[in-house]
């Protein structure tokens, strides 16, 4: 075993944990605040969020309290939107 093999090991191991650790937040925390559809008005800052098509999956997410980005096009954008911070 020599120490690039060894330090890829460690490197997916590091990211292993980090998607298990997203998993379990995504089941305890976010589900059930997607499947009760009661919201919350503060964002989870430190959650990486999520970039979605779909504006439905868009508003659920919002409502759990995950950092979200809405992608469209600029056709679908009127011309009259506000984005407020």
């Amino acid at each position: 075993l020599t120490f690039r093999d060894l330090l890829i090991f460690v490197m997916d191991a590091q990211c292993l944990f980090l998607e298990i650790y997203s998993f379990m937040d995504w089941v305890l925390i976010t589900q059930p605040r997607i499947s009760s559809g009661i919201g919350t008005l503060t964002i989870n800052s430190s959650w990486m969020g999520a970039f979605t098509h779909e504006s439905d999956m868009c508003n659920k997410l919002h409502m759990a309290g995950v950092p979200v980005w809405y992608v469209c096009t600029m056709v679908y954008i009127p011309t009259n939107m506000k984005v407020i911070k």
